[in-house]
């Protein structure tokens, strides 16, 4: 098969050499793999101030270089621009996987005449855009146009066949698609698994969170759960992963404050972001317990990732995360926005031997069935099915 591939993180050339952010370059890596030949559809970026580009390409992907990327809006409404130029070289694919949702992809089947489009759906740009506060106009124009496009983007799904990545996501849009399937999506290849020798707690606790630094993840309220433990546990840490997109780091500032006031500054540690694979690999390694405090979600990558290093896992019952973990077996769940739970499970784990092993266990054989190399495979096979 000659599959293309589309979502709008842009490509950033470094010295000649095509530049991904981590988590999708190793996904279109994998599929380049198992492909006759992968044709990327990427916008170009000269610059990363956010260290997010960290991932080189392989040789075997074809680029194809679009229109520099704007701003969603622009792209939504003057879509012509962007796709019309890249006609010839879709058709000349058999098949177009579009990551969504994203601005542009309700459009590429005006000119898609012989390549067939498919959908893979990671997110429910409605949902999330309701979830956040209105504080501004800016706020409620933002607001407007992430309804509008989900508006635009149901209607493409009528005659458009569909692969979601959580059964959420199925619930909500099998009654739409014209057909719809799924997958799970990853970052681990076989290859990243750590297998930890000795099952019980260090004696500096070290708690980890990975992702984009914004409240939206829950990091306030970990704050300030953890400067309520550090109360307690004079040798607890923790360890926060991840960018911010603004470079003037807002979030990290307030979140520093928050420490300060509770004279634990100096038992918050920011470490940036790290490249997927080994120095990723190493920050789970060296944690004791992984929380993902987040308001809303699809299921994050970073839970796979985390149980696969063996950690034990405190996450929020939100998106898809409730339906692939069992409370109390695989990790710990908790409500968004509370304070007094996250304390409660971080607390658990640290004082409950027995459980924090079994939540190990557990959540490591739950990672083991969700490789990129098993998920992969299970994609293309959906992929050929509506062929």
């Amino acid at each position: 098969m000659r599959l293309g591939f589309y979502y709008h993180y842009a490509v950033l050339f470094k010295e000649g050499k095509p530049y991904l952010p981590g988590f999708l370059g190793v996904f279109v890596d994998a599929l380049a793999e198992r492909v006759e030949e992968l044709v990327l559809f990427a916008h170009s970026t000269q610059s990363d101030p956010s260290g997010l580009y960290d991932y080189p390409l392989s040789s075997r992907i074809r680029i194809v270089n679009m229109h520099p990327r704007h701003s969603a809006w622009y792209r939504h409404f003057f879509h012509a621009r962007f796709l019309k130029p890249i006609q010839y070289e879709l058709n000349q694919c058999d098949m177009i996987l579009l990551r969504a949702p994203s601005p542009l992809v309700p459009f590429f089947k005006r000119y898609c005449k012989t390549a067939k489009p498919v959908y893979l759906v990671v997110g429910d740009y409605a949902l999330s855009a309701r979830e956040k506060k209105i504080n501004s106009w800016r706020d409620r124009l933002v607001l407007a146009f992430n309804l509008h496009h989900d508006r635009v983007f149901r209607r493409s799904m009528r005659s458009t066949d569909i692969v979601v990545n959580s059964p959420a996501l199925f619930r909500t849009y099998v009654p739409i698609a014209k057909s719809c399937q799924q997958v799970r999506t990853t970052t681990l290849r076989e290859s990243d698994f750590f297998l930890r020798g000795d099952d019980s707690p260090r004696s500096t606790q070290s708690i980890l969170f990975t992702g984009r630094i914004t409240p939206e993840k829950g990091l306030f309220e970990l704050m300030q759960g953890f400067c309520e433990l550090a109360h307690l546990y004079p040798d607890l840490e923790l360890h926060i992963v991840g960018w911010e997109t603004d470079s003037r780091q807002p979030v990290q500032t307030k979140l520093l404050q928050a420490a300060e006031k509770e004279n634990m500054a100096h038992r918050i540690f920011f470490h940036g972001k790290k490249a997927i694979g080994p120095e990723l690999n190493a920050m789970y390694q060296n944690a004791s317990i992984y929380v993902m405090p987040s308001y809303h979600e699809g299921f994050p990558r970073t839970i796979w990732e985390a149980m696969a290093n063996g950690l034990p896992v405190v996450a929020t019952r939100v998106g898809a995360i409730p339906d692939y973990l069992t409370h109390e077996k695989d990790a710990l769940l908790i409500d968004p926005r509370k304070v007094d739970q996250i304390r409660e499970a971080i607390q658990r784990i640290i004082i409950e031997p027995e459980l924090r092993l079994n939540l190990i266990r557990n959540g490591y054989a739950l990672a083991r069935e969700n490789t990129l190399e098993k998920q992969t495979d299970h994609l293309l096979h959906c992929l050929q099915k509506v062929m």
